[in-house]
């Protein structure tokens, strides 16, 4: 049995849980914590003491639940400093027979590395799509073909160095040590943890709405393609309403909570209900019409959909079909978000919890964890890398450990 510990910091929140895995693809969950968080605007770091705090607080409630203290974790990473682009790679087979070995592989996979980013900039992930061999493309293993080129093309994810610097200290002020190669892409986390293995063979979108960014991570052929991240979310949604309504953000995130709509047509009825709010000087109270209210979030959604739209267009250059589209994170809790993604984008689209692993308790199966479910999944893949190529088991969750080990292996 394994212990892993899944860190997400976000804009708003830290959020920690901690999971039991065991080599069977087995993954029991033993505590969780969340702790609010000021301490990052738009993902990045403004105030490290006060996000020090917010771990700590987190990581003791989750600590108390599981019965145990953790060390090691695995850490969420979502912020405007993170890019993607896509790479290739080429190998001459070394084998005096021509037979790709796992050698091979790897090289090719380290010949990918070599995409030009500038030098303040660090891979986190680089993901294999598919490899050819001698002009043979849409291979998924090329071990044990015979050739004399070995080719692969990647989806690469990097980060700003300072930024990577400066997160890493924060969570070694809390007493926490990262994991090896446990600094995680917060979109390829959160996808792992709500797309279906039909949904990433048969080309998804997912986008994670939290409170600073909205991060996207496109799958295709059981592979993400490619990723990005906005910085713009829930946050921005607040302060509209509060700068609209002149009363004070508190004022404008409750109602935002309580009433909040993506479009004013999806109000059924109360079309011209009032609803009240405190002013900035918090002596009068400012009557907010919830129809308009709806049409101020709607008009910042709208925005970030097109910016989503936008990325669509370049994952269909890549190559990649995205036929549907999954929305998680607290923003996407909103009333008739999905609605209208669908009319903006024209795609089938779904509002998600986390699905793997089963039996998540009702505070857990929320698009609020979706982030640190998929952290914990992706470390329980690092963890227990496949040892062989027999065949896939069955069970939901060891799926996905198995098809996310499987690049996981080839690079390291």
């Amino acid at each position: 049995m394994e212990v892993l510990t899944a860190l997400d910091i976000g804009t708003s929140k830290v959020a920690c849980v901690i999971g039991e895995a065991t080599s069977d693809g087995e993954l029991q969950i033993v505590g969780a914590g969340i702790s609010p968080c000021l301490g990052l605007r738009k993902g990045a770091l403004v105030d490290p003491e006060q996000t020090v705090q917010a771990i700590e607080a987190a990581v003791e409630e989750a600590e108390r639940e599981a019965g145990y203290p953790v060390t090691n974790v695995v850490v969420g990473l979502t912020s405007e400093y993170l890019s993607s682009l896509p790479s290739h790679g080429v190998w001459a087979i070394s084998n005096s027979d021509g037979e790709v070995t796992t050698s091979d592989v790897r090289r090719v996979v380290e010949a990918a590395r070599l995409v030009g980013i500038p030098s303040d900039r660090e891979i986190l992930h680089i993901v294999p799509r598919g490899f050819a061999v001698d002009g043979q493309n849409g291979i998924r293993n090329p071990v044990g073909l015979s050739g004399v080129r070995l080719e692969v093309d990647a989806h690469v994810v990097a980060a700003s160095s300072s930024f990577l610097q400066n997160m890493c200290k924060t969570v070694q002020r809390a007493n926490l040590e990262i994991d090896p190669d446990g600094l995680i892409s917060g979109a390829i986390a959160s996808a792992l943890a709500v797309l279906t293995e039909e949904e990433r063979k048969l080309g998804t979108a997912m986008i994670d709405i939290g409170a600073g960014t909205l991060d996207l991570a496109v799958y295709c052929e059981g592979e993400v393609g490619h990723s990005a991240v906005l910085p713009v979310a829930g946050d921005l949604l607040t302060h509209d309403l509060a700068r609209f309504f002149r009363i004070p953000p508190s004022q404008a995130e409750r109602l935002k909570l309580e009433k909040g709509l993506a479009s004013p047509e999806f109000l059924e009825q109360n079309a011209d209900e009032l609803l009240q709010a405190k002013t900035l000087s918090g002596e009068g109270v400012v009557e907010v019409p919830r129809g308009q209210m709806a049409e101020v979030l709607e008009a910042r959604l709208l925005d970030m959909f097109e910016w989503v739209g936008g990325e669509l267009q370049r994952a269909e250059r890549l190559g990649l079909v995205v036929s549907s589209l999954v929305l998680t994170g607290g923003t996407s809790q909103l009333p008739g978000i999905a609605q209208l993604a669908h009319r903006e984008l024209n795609m089938p689209c779904r509002v998600a919890c986390p699905c793997y692993p089963q039996g998540l308790s009702d505070a857990l199966a929320s698009p609020i964890f979706s982030g640190s479910i998929g952290l914990l999944l992706h470390g329980a893949a690092r963890r227990f890398l496949p040892q062989d190529k027999g065949e896939v088991k069955s069970s939901k969750l060891r799926q996905v450990v198995h098809s996310v080990s499987r690049w996981l292996a080839e690079v390291f």
